[in-house]
């Protein structure tokens, strides 16, 4: 009896970890709603196993249910009460929904288990960015690229946010572009903030932007810093709206513009 009990177990832990393995590569082929499918009879065999809760709040993520995908990730944690990487998952979910304290606690307690841990120091630097937080922003960025060197995203909001707090940053920003890939998306921004590239060849890659570039419909985003740091209030004003409306809500460029308004409005 305890043996065939023993070969049960096994059989259905075996077929959780195949359910699983099916999901994820569901998941990869942006196939939510059959990834949801696999890792609902995947824990229905094996309801502790952590990866698929994981997996199953990723698809609900891509499916931009934001609020299931949390309950997944609160699920996961009753098994895996100190992963790391779930609570960086969760506080970028919390991101998702704007809900900037949470998602902070979030990366904070990630970071204290795991110091170094990029994706939850470099996240937290930007959602300090969105808060006006700059010096903080500034700090984690930093030591985001010192555990990343080639996070061209990380390079881009850092050296935002220095020239926010009015720093000389040139040389820096100059070391860290050199680690970027040029031939992916956002290198041209990165060039463009490094002087070789205009603000007309920059925006040009917005009206046919590259399969599966998102980011590239963002630029407004960047433009609308500059314009900023030059007291060109209106202008930066009318590129954050446009960012608003043109650039996916789930991007960085999106809050990042959000938050701008924000405060632009504020100081009316």
């Amino acid at each position: 009896m305890a043996l065939a009990l023993a070969l049960s177990c096994e059989r259905s832990s075996r077929d959780a970890e195949a359910l699983t393995s099916a999901g994820v590569t569901h998941l990869q082929m942006q196939e939510y709603d059959r990834a949801i499918r696999d890792f609902d009879r995947a824990l229905a065999l094996q309801p502790g196993l952590v990866v698929a809760w994981r997996n199953r709040a990723l698809a609900n993520r891509g499916k931009r249910d934001y609020e299931r995908a949390l309950g997944d990730y609160e699920q996961a944690m009753v098994f895996a009460p100190n992963d790391a990487r779930l609570l960086t998952d969760r506080g970028a979910t919390y991101v998702l929904l704007g809900d900037y304290p949470k998602a902070v606690r979030d990366f904070d307690r990630a970071i204290s288990l795991r110091p170094d841990l990029a994706p939850a120091i470099e996240q937290r630097g930007r959602v300090h960015f969105y808060l006006g937080n700059f010096a903080q922003s500034a700090a984690d960025l930093q030591r985001g690229l010192t555990l990343d060197s080639a996070d061209a995203y990380g390079t881009l909001w850092l050296h935002l946010v220095r020239q926010r707090l009015r720093q000389d940053d040139s040389q820096d920003f100059a070391t860290h572009a050199a680690f970027v890939d040029t031939t992916r998306w956002p290198a041209p921004v990165v060039q463009y903030f490094a002087g070789r590239l205009g603000a007309d060849s920059l925006r040009a890659l917005t009206v046919a932007p590259a399969p599966g570039e998102h980011g590239q419909r963002c630029v407004a985003f960047y433009l609308g810093q500059v314009a900023l740091l030059k007291g060109e209030l209106t202008s930066a004003q009318s590129m954050f709206e446009e960012t608003r409306s043109s650039c996916p809500s789930e991007l960085s460029e999106h809050k990042g513009a959000s938050a701008e308004l924000q405060r632009l409005r504020a100081a009316d």
